[in-house]
């Protein structure tokens, strides 16, 4: 079981709209208040290191007291689906295709190919960040996630999934009894009904341990893909947590055009409306790079603030 006290907070939007530098900002700002944290992400083209004016990679690496960070990239997530589900795939393929005859051609190597198809990437994916979360060594997770659309895939995968494992199930289960084909460790109906219970289980945890944030810009294309991802996460049963709504101009201020000032009301004030009544936090545009702990950590103040954290 996940600690009770781990929380996985999941910061999505549109690709640029800030969410690494916001995310980091409350990672910084938790861990100095005493809240052991991890940053991690998820996106293709990860910026951790540029934020944080350090290298990061693929292991754990400390940032400050009570603050690890790590990225997540799709080539350590095919290495994992491989060591961990690729066995039970060849036992599979090995009652329909000529495995052995393949692999032995040397033409491909099997696994590393299949492991990089989408759907098997974004399952592992959560896979790894609930076995992150359950082993209880930190209080929050923070969850840097790829853009949008990718997103809303990942956040679809373990429905999507359990639809074709159970009809899976079924067809391998007759093949079980047709071929009398039963492994000395498991039957094929038995590899796929575990594989439901893992969907199973990523989507109960992504709705019980997993708060939502939404990072949004004041432009037309932002709004109305935040329209989207809100939408789909109601209808889906998680849990918001809050807006933030970055990069206002005329907020603190700079002498920005008033027609470009005027525009972003008009959207902050749509984005407002759309997030139903959870909390909104408001971060004005900034003319200097937020970069390094200090500026993450008076960004977190005020978003912490904003988000009634």
């Amino acid at each position: 079981m996940t600690s009770p006290d781990t929380k996985i907070l999941f910061f999505g939007g549109k690709g640029g709209v800030g969410k690494t530098t916001c995310s980091a900002a409350v990672a910084v700002k938790l861990a100095s208040e005493g809240i052991s944290t991890l940053h991690i992400t998820s996106d293709p083209a990860p910026s951790l290191s540029d934020i944080y004016c350090r290298e990061i990679g693929g292991t754990l690496t400390s940032i400050m007291p009570g603050l690890d960070a790590m990225e997540i990239t799709p080539e350590k997530v095919a290495g994992v689906w491989k060591e961990k589900f690729g066995p039970d795939f060849l036992y599979i393929l090995s009652h329909i295709l000529d495995v052995e005859g393949m692999l032995e051609e040397g033409k491909l190597d099997l696994l590393d190919y299949i492991g990089t198809a989408p759907s098997l990437r974004e399952e592992t994916l959560l896979d790894m960040i609930r076995e992150l979360a359950e082993k209880g060594n930190y209080r929050r997770i923070i969850w840097d996630t790829a853009p949008a659309g990718e997103t809303l895939k990942l956040l679809g995968m373990p429905k999507l999934m359990r639809q074709h494992l159970r009809a899976g199930t079924r067809v391998y289960e007759a093949l079980d009894r047709l071929t009398g084909a039963v492994s000395r460790r498991k039957t094929l109906g038995n590899i796929m009904e575990e594989w439901v219970r893992r969907s199973d289980e990523l989507s109960r945890f992504l709705k019980e341990k997993t708060l939502f944030f939404i990072v949004a810009n004041p432009e037309a294309l932002v709004v109305s893909q935040a329209e989207r991802i809100l939408a789909f996460l109601r209808e889906s049963g998680f849990d918001l947590g809050g807006l933030i709504i970055n990069r206002i101009a005329g907020m603190d201020g700079f002498g920005f055009p008033e027609g470009m000032v005027q525009r972003h009301k008009e959207y902050v004030r749509e984005l407002v409306r759309l997030s139903g009544g959870i909390p909104v936090a408001k971060v004005p545009m900034n003319m200097e790079e937020i970069r390094g702990i200090g500026p993450l950590k008076d960004l977190g103040d005020g978003l912490l603030k904003g988000l009634g954290m």
